[in-house]
């Protein structure tokens, strides 16, 4: 059984972690990790139902880890606790090192609070656990005025499980200090926000976390969703406001929010069914067709008008190219646009694997380019100075059917070809398998935003090409990948969902949404 004075005996123990370089040093270590065998070996000692080591054991175990040449008495013990999967293991061993006369570090107290936010998972938390966190957070405030960032969020993570949840504020003030919050600490903020009914607050850290890309997980739209059915009233313009969000700031709902939907009571005069969307954009449920994405042409001119100062040239320095060569390209474009597609020809001939031949690479392109020539589209192939040596018939069509205009091999193709398309005019598209990230991450929240439609509205890419010289293309989904009402009927919701709301997706058609009218 822990014997509860353990907590009332860590102030010396923190104190002299202070002394030894408490705030902040052990934080930032290098994480090392043990032998996948041995790690799962201490996973499943650790994870037993039949209660904690006792101290000869937790003796032998960090003894173990101590014979693996990467590890010290420094970071031995946070490796342990980070092993621990629930608050009794974990509370057990910091039992033991105070048994040892061992200072608790900073990355010790981490793991300790961690384990606090997984209990709640899995049975929640005594009042005891509670004064322990609160225990924590006063020893360490006292013995430091400021805390570093990591510790600041690990505290965060256990405070907003207490009553004194509220002190997270000022935690959070000391991380703005020298970083960004991560997307963990702020859910857990924001969650306890809306439980507590602090809704104005909630909703502007909220806005305040998508804008520092950190992604809310799925705790802060359950309890919106609470928020929502507690104030009857403004059910729907809440609901709507929540997903409206998540259409603003390019966020995927999970598949659990979908089923917390689906439960809503029918005394909401709320209809949610799940659904498939065809590649046409039409609900296998409702039978209507979700919103076409489409860029405006004030907003496409100034993406254009943007793009070389924020891609190309940053801050008056060439990005991955030459002022020489920029001129020669803007001089190529003003004699051969405009283009019905641009091609990204290392790309395109690199879809064959990268051991290949240069006349394997040429045929690859050339089957591209025949394509969209046979469907007499104006095409322009962007590649690099060093294919201007593949020499072979497929090189010599492509020659004569498509402009071609190579870079130098040290430049970057892709920031040419996006230009090309742009400056082509709002109907060109563009072929390539790249994701394009860095581009829209350059051109700032705004217009990285006009940038990602117009983009998912404009990119094509190779899926294969048959034995008999057929290109299997990827057409774009033409419609808007987020939850969105439609202009026709405001009051019908189509609602995309994936697996895990923190996964990272690719800017693509989700195979489940939620088809949801407001009655």
């Amino acid at each position: 059984m822990f014997r509860p004075f353990l907590f009332r005996r860590l102030g010396p123990l923190l104190l002299e972690a202070t002394r030894r370089g408490y705030a902040g040093a052990h934080q930032r270590m290098v994480q090392f990790r043990l032998p996948a065998e041995r790690l799962n070996d201490l996973k499943e000692r650790l994870s037993k139902g039949d209660g904690p080591p006792g101290a000869s054991e937790w003796n032998e175990i960090r003894r173990s880890i101590l014979d693996e040449r990467r590890f010290t008495s420094t970071n031995v013990d946070s490796t342990v606790l980070g092993l621990c999967r629930d608050l009794t293991t974990g509370k057990s061993y910091v039992e033991f090192l105070r048994s040892k006369g061992i200072a608790l570090n900073l990355a010790i107290v981490g793991n300790l609070l961690r384990l606090y936010r997984i209990q709640t998972g899995g049975g929640g938390l005594s009042e005891v656990d509670r004064e322990e966190i609160v225990k924590i957070y006063e020893e360490l405030r006292a013995s430091n005025p400021v805390l570093d960032g990591n510790t600041c969020e690990h505290l965060i993570v256990a405070l907003t499980l207490t009553e004194r949840w509220r002190l997270s504020f000022d935690l959070l003030d000391m991380i703005k200090l020298a970083g960004t919050p991560d997307s963990l600490t702020y859910s857990c903020l924001i969650e306890r926000c809306f439980q507590e009914g602090e809704i104005e607050t909630g909703w502007r850290l909220l806005e305040e976390q998508a804008t520092n890309k950190r992604l809310p997980n799925d705790e802060v739209f359950l309890a919106c969703l609470n928020h929502c059915r507690k104030d009857r009233a403004n059910f729907r313009s809440n609901l709507e406001k929540m997903l409206s969000f998540t259409n603003a700031k390019a966020i995927f709902l999970s598949k659990r929010i979908g089923a917390a939907l689906r439960e809503l009571p029918r005394e909401f005069n709320l209809q949610a069914a799940e659904a498939r969307m065809t590649d046409s954009g039409k609900c296998s449920h409702c039978k209507s067709t979700l919103a076409s994405i489409v860029v405006p042409e004030d907003q496409f001119q100034a993406l254009r008008d943007a793009f070389i100062q924020a891609v190309i040239i940053k801050k008056d320095i060439f990005n991955k190219t030459t002022p020489k060569e920029l001129e020669r390209f803007q001089t190529f474009l003003a004699r051969t646009k405009p283009y019905d597609v641009v091609i990204d020809g290392l790309n395109v001939a690199f879809s064959a694997g990268n051991q290949k031949s240069p006349a394997v690479y040429a045929m690859q392109l050339a089957a591209v380019v025949r394509h969209y020539v046979r469907h007499k589209k104006r095409v322009l192939v962007i590649g690099r100075q060093h294919m201007d040596r593949w020499r072979s018939k497929d090189m010599k069509y492509i020659r004569e059917n498509a402009f071609l205009f190579f870079t130098e091999d040290l430049s970057q193709d892709d920031p040419f070809l996006l230009y090309a398309a742009l400056e082509s005019g709002p109907r060109t598209d563009f072929f390539s398998r790249d994701l394009m990230r860095k581009h829209s991450f350059l051109l700032g929240d705004e217009l990285g935003a006009v940038f990602k439609r117009w983009q998912q509205e404009h990119q094509f890419s190779l899926v294969s090409i048959t034995p008999d010289g057929r290109v299997i293309i990827r057409s774009p989904f033409q419609y808007d990948l987020y939850a969105h009402s439609l202009p026709e009927e405001p009051s019908r919701w189509h609602i995309p969902l994936v697996d895990e709301c923190l996964k990272i997706h690719k800017v693509e058609k989700q195979a489940t949404w939620l088809c949801l009218k407001f009655e």
